[in-house]
């Protein structure tokens, strides 16, 4: 998925999907943080308990380390991402679900969990540019 490259190629502040497998998780502080890592490396996304999923994320209950993750928010900098959505055992993602994605979510609008894709690293810029 190539999540770092990604990152660092978008602008400050937009809305990015980060897509891997949760490696750690932040205890006793809220909103917990996860390290979403890929063959790139990690990434930390901090997830409200207002995003959408972000309940299951911070309420304890649930084992995330090892559990397959998309995270859809605002990107903080190169390696720290803001969730406003989460979705916890996310099947591989496909490019054309992440553009529709990213485009719901850039009007405001909360997105159904089950719909964030990641963007595969090999179109990732060309993509986005094209949008």
């Amino acid at each position: 998925m190539d999540n770092l490259r990604r990152l660092a190629a978008a602008p400050s502040e937009s809305l990015v999907a980060v897509h891997g497998v949760i490696t750690r998780v932040s205890r006793d502080v809220y909103p917990r943080t996860l390290t979403i890592s890929d063959e790139s490396g990690s990434v930390a996304v901090e997830v409200p308990s207002n995003a959408v999923g972000g309940l299951v994320v911070n309420n304890g209950s649930a084992w995330l380390i090892g559990t397959r993750a998309t995270a859809l928010g605002l990107r903080v900098d190169g390696d720290h991402v803001r969730a406003s959505n989460i979705d916890l055992d996310a099947v591989p993602p496909t490019v054309a679900g992440l553009v529709a994605a990213v485009a719901h979510g850039s009007t405001g609008a909360a997105l159904p969990a089950a719909a964030l894709l990641a963007l595969p690293a090999e179109e990732s810029t060309a993509e986005l540019q094209d949008r």
